[in-house]
């Protein structure tokens, strides 16, 4: 009785976790893989308070940071407390002049700490001001996020992630792309929160000098803030080379319409004269304002069941890239531990190449001051004219800069001279 008893219990628990599936399998998130990351003794001997303290420090002097040091630190933090800490000091090789040695492992790092302590709105604002924080995504880290934003049902968020490839011009891995048409779908279904940009202060009207004033420009791209027209231009993007394909067609009319309404027209006519089909469910995506609603009348058009389509998309595409994907990702963290530790010893040289001349500058300076003790009394004149000639020099800049600070003061009035009288 027991055993069927736990048994039944066992088959509703698989069916729980089979309900909770994402798309990627646990495998193609190399957790295992990357915890070894961990094992490094660097990592391990690593003291992060005193770490974040030093680099703080050295900028604060320098205005300087290493990249490898940061990567050291994003890699090396183990739990959620480092996260205010770790985005400080990626701010700070971002605004140093050392920021285009950013390590390749450094973004993927800071990317995977945020998403696995879930801390979704400081990785979404992250990745949104790039000017600041230079945290680019690639394939793999844009797949992570969008599957585990769709395990929680948050669209929005995985539209953002999606639009952040849209930006980059980099929808050229499958996974990525079918899983951003299937966000974009959802999104559009039931739109969520989109944060919007903080509208300047209004203060007390200040008039200032300027060259010249710069007209308002907006290049419809990194200007874009709608959040529809960034979904449609997602949309479009994706869709933009796969229109003999309906669903895909459809989608890209979808994206078209949201993005510029008046290029949607052109593209209704084109399809109208060819009487190719369009999936009607996709359609009732654009919302009931927009202006191509009274375009799409005579379109022809077919029912099908859209998101179980864009589901099987995106199930075909993994099935046939995960294994790869998996392959060469764990390639690339055993790659990126080489690199860092390269980087590690080539800045190790650099500090000791600047401390042994810094000592060499030392020695000779001793060695000058040594020199002027013992053959003092041989060179005393030589060292007197030199004093003379420093003072006279010394004096002359002082005079040079009276006299024209006299000159540009256009305010300067001489005073009165007057004879003085003999008593």
């Amino acid at each position: 009785m027991f055993t069927v008893l736990r048994k039944l219990t066992n088959i509703q628990n698989l069916g729980i976790i089979i309900k909770k599936r994402t798309f990627l399998s646990h495998a193609y998130y190399c957790n295992e893989v990357w915890e070894q990351r961990l094992q490094d003794p660097l990592i391990q001997k690593m003291n992060l308070d005193e770490l974040y303290n030093e680099l703080d420090q050295r900028y604060q002097k320098t205005k300087n940071i290493s990249p490898v040091d940061v990567d050291i630190f994003a890699h090396a933090a183990k739990d959620d407390s480092y996260s205010d800490e770790l985005l400080d000091l990626i701010h700070k090789l971002r605004m140093s002049a050392e920021s285009s040695n950013t390590l390749n492992s450094t973004s993927h790092a800071v990317v995977r700490y945020l998403m696995n302590y879930e801390k979704t709105d400081q990785l979404l604002t992250v990745l949104d001001d790039r000017l600041n924080y230079g945290i680019f995504l690639e394939d793999f880290t844009a797949n992570l996020l969008m599957d585990t934003f769709w395990k929680k049902k948050d669209f929005a968020s995985g539209v953002r992630v999606a639009s952040q490839l849209m930006l980059q011009e980099e929808f050229k891995h499958p996974i990525s792309t079918r899983l951003s048409l299937l966000l974009c779908y959802k999104y559009l279904l039931n739109p969520g929160k989109w944060p919007q940009p903080l509208k300047p202060v209004e203060s007390e009207e200040v008039k200032i000098r300027i060259n010249y004033l710069r007209n308002p420009y907006n290049d419809e791209h990194f200007d874009l803030h709608d959040p529809f027209r960034i979904v449609g231009k997602t949309l479009m993007y994706i869709t933009k080379n796969s229109l003999q394909d309906a669903l895909d067609r459809s989608l890209h009319l979808v994206g078209l319409s949201l993005f510029k309404p008046e290029l949607a027209k052109n593209l209704v006519n084109e399809l109208k004269e060819k009487q190719v089909e369009i999936y009607s469910e996709v359609l009732k995506l654009l919302p009931g304002d927009n202006p191509i609603h009274l375009e799409i009348d005579n379109l022809k058009s077919i029912n099908h069941d859209v998101e179980e389509a864009l589901a099987n998309n995106v199930k075909l595409s993994i099935c046939a890239n995960s294994e790869r994907d998996i392959s060469l990702q764990c390639q690339t963290y055993s790659k990126w531990n080489d690199e860092r530790k390269e980087a590690l010893e080539k800045q190790r040289i650099r500090l000791q190449t600047m401390q042994r001349l810094s000592n060499v500058e030392k020695s000779k300076k001793k060695l000058k001051e040594k020199e002027m003790l013992l053959w003092f009394f041989e060179n005393e004149e030589q060292i007197e004219l030199e004093i003379e000639s420093k003072k006279a020099r010394e004096g002359e800049q002082l005079q040079n800069t009276n006299i024209s600070s006299m000159d540009t003061d256009e305010s300067y009035i001489p005073p009165e001279v007057h004879k003085q009288r003999v008593p």
